[in-house]
């Protein structure tokens, strides 16, 4: 055990003792997965690895009056090998879709307001802002904070106002020289000092219309990020993004069984140049994702079983779940032990859809990955 991971575990003792303490409202989960993996790579290998990583996360809430409460949150996460053990509070993550196993930080810290009369909410600080689609995989073209046994987070001020059956949030996030703690892929780069500040919004409905009870039109913007030709180059673009969200679902019968389907479509209006993500041709890269999905709730007690498949073009940079220029295929299992301890199976497939101008063959790969997660 790491000594990073003995000062985490000691951390969290801290928090759990001055929580209970100060009565303050505390929550939590830890999620320990095992993956294994298998490749076939660009130049005709292949390879295989696999993994156990965990992540323990811990939450403090105080709301001092109804209008007023604060939010914090401890997240650290853990692999079997390749640990790299660090504390911080920073802008940003090592890479641009994942933080280092081992890493120690705060993924919220926030003060919220609700104004009495027209239930608008403020939040200033770090907080959590996702726009999954409502199915067992969550997943998401352009907001989705977290995944897996990840950490990531929102620097900046959220407003979002409700507006009868529907709601508008609109967010200003705060973006590092060296990245943020959302998911980004190059060629997006922070290094041009206008791209300090970006935006994102929604215009969206959790209300009932039939079998639909989500949708959601969604606009992010990152100005002066997108590295057109490469981060060598000087030049750069704004990087606008749009995306449609729907769900629905129908019952199945009695014991709670459940249809729910899913769908996103998302562009993005600028690309990079098809050179710069190493794709043959002139030009620059398509900017489409899109994706579909369908959980059978409750096919047994307690079970889920769901589909999920989708696509995306060379020019979706900002997705937590889908790389670029690939496709994607999984089947997931849920089982809810008790209402707290949650086991998971999944079985993905992934592949390129064009081959890139220096290699042989398609990338390829295929995981599968046992997962439990314990909230309290």
């Amino acid at each position: 055990m790491t000594r990073l991971t003995l000062r985490s575990l000691a951390l969290s003792a801290l928090l759990l003792t001055a929580g209970e303490a100060l009565a303050l409202e505390t929550s939590g989960d830890l999620r320990v997965g095992y993956d294994a993996a298998w490749r076939d790579t660009r130049d005709g290998r292949q390879i295989d690895a696999d993994a156990i990583t965990s992540r323990f996360r811990y939450r403090i809430r105080h709301a001092w009056s109804e209008q007023w409460r604060f939010q914090t949150r401890l997240a650290t996460s853990w692999a079997d090998r390749a640990n790299d053990p660090e504390v911080y509070l920073r802008s940003h993550r090592e890479f641009g879709t994942a933080v280092e196993p081992g890493t120690t930080t705060l993924d919220e810290l926030f003060v919220q307001y609700t104004a009495p009369s027209s239930g608008t909410e403020i939040r200033i600080g770090r907080f959590q802002s996702n726009l999954d689609l409502p199915n067992m995989a969550t997943r998401s073209f352009d907001r989705s904070q977290a995944s897996s046994v990840n950490i990531g987070w929102t620097d900046g001020i959220s407003v979002r106002h409700p507006l009868g059956d529907w709601y508008g949030e609109g967010v200003l996030q705060y973006n590092g020289p060296d990245g943020n703690g959302q998911a980004t892929r190059g060629p997006l780069t922070f290094d041009d000092s206008g791209s300090r500040v970006s935006f994102f919004g929604v215009l969206g409905s959790d209300a009932e219309l039939g079998p639909i009870f989500m949708r959601a039109l969604s606009l992010t913007v990152y100005p002066d990020a997108l590295a057109t030709a490469g981060a060598a180059s000087p030049e750069r673009e704004d990087y606008v993004l749009a995306a449609f969200k729907l769900g629905a679902g129908w019952d199945v019968g009695d014991a709670g069984r459940r249809l729910v389907a899913v769908g996103e479509v998302a562009h993005a209006f600028d690309t990079p140049l098809r050179s710069t993500i190493g794709l043959p041709g002139e030009g620059r890269v398509d900017g489409w994702g899109w994706q579909a999905g369908l959980d059978l709730v409750n096919i047994f007690p307690r079970n889920t079983w769901g589909i999920n498949y989708g696509q995306s073009d060379g020019g979706m940079l900002i997705s937590n779940d889908f790389r670029q220029n690939n496709e994607l295929a999984e089947f997931r299992w849920q089982y809810y032990a008790t209402a707290s301890l949650r086991v998971e199976f999944r079985a993905r497939w992934r592949r390129e859809l064009t081959r890139r101008a220096d290699a042989a063959f398609l990338l390829r790969d295929r995981d599968m990955r046992l997962r439990m997660t314990y909230r309290f």
